[in-house]
């Protein structure tokens, strides 16, 4: 008993192997979904080389590229500065709604076995208790550092449904438990009864874990403050002053 204790601390002692690289690629409305992490617990989020959310050093940057270049944002300077057009207001009608989670029909996809759950409306208007999202998630560890990408991604998503889908509906907290079930593999929205379902919004398609090349993580151009922005942009109105935001890069 003594022996197999002293092993056992023995391992808890030694230092951990370093985690591998991750690269999970995925379809996302016709167009390519990379997400690349790296050991150091970097990541970039990239959507047909034209949109990129770029975690690093602890600090979230999204990435848009247009006919006039590349610009850089701090993701929380940007979220700070949407907010201020998100009206206020809660809508009365809206703490009427109820959200719940409920499994679905396991899956396998491109090679990774999933379970389905599937996010819905429990309480609220007919037609709307037809619809729902149903994800398949994997538990497969190789793909953990791919999910928390996804995860901090909600997050930002949960910050901005506040005022559409108040506490009481438990909308935040129900995406929230979804997307800890597991890594997505698939998101599809359904509707009971459609003659027609959408495709996916997002399906799996490949894991990779070779080395990731470190410039993958650098920044594609200097970062634009929020400051620079409003005086960069004409058709960027602040917040309070009457204007709207329009055509965002």
């Amino acid at each position: 008993m003594r022996t197999r204790l002293f092993l056992a601390a023995l391992l808890a002692l030694a230092p951990m192997p370093a985690l591998a690289d991750v690269t999970a690629r995925y379809t996302a409305g016709g167009k390519e979904l990379v997400i690349e992490v790296d050991d150091g617990g970097n990541s970039r989020l990239d959507v047909g080389g034209k949109f990129m959310i770029i975690h690093r050093d602890g600090v979230d940057y999204i990435a848009v590229t247009d006919k006039e270049g590349t610009k850089v944002f701090e993701l929380q300077a940007m979220l700070d500065l949407i907010k201020g057009f998100i009206p206020k207001s809660e809508d009365p009608k809206a703490k009427e709604l109820q959200f719940g989670l409920a499994p679905g029909v396991a899956a396998t996809i491109a090679g990774q076995q999933g379970e389905a759950w599937k996010l819905m409306m429990v309480k609220g208007d007919e037609a709307s208790r037809k619809k729902h999202i149903e994800m398949v998630v994997s538990a497969d560890p190789k793909l953990v550092p791919v999910g928390n990408v996804f995860r901090r991604a909600i997050e930002v998503v949960n910050s901005f449904f506040g005022s559409m889908f108040p506490e009481e509906t438990g909308f935040a907290a129900r995406l929230t438990e979804l997307f800890a079930k597991g890594t997505p593999l698939r998101v599809t929205p359904i509707e009971e009864g459609a003659a027609k379902q959408e495709a996916p919004l997002i399906e799996f398609k490949s894991l990779d874990i070779a080395e990731i090349d470190a410039k993958h993580f650098e920044l594609p151009a200097p970062v634009t403050s929020a400051d620079e922005i409003f005086g960069a942009m004409d058709a960027l109105m602040k917040p309070n002053a009457g204007g709207a935001i329009k055509d965002l890069p």
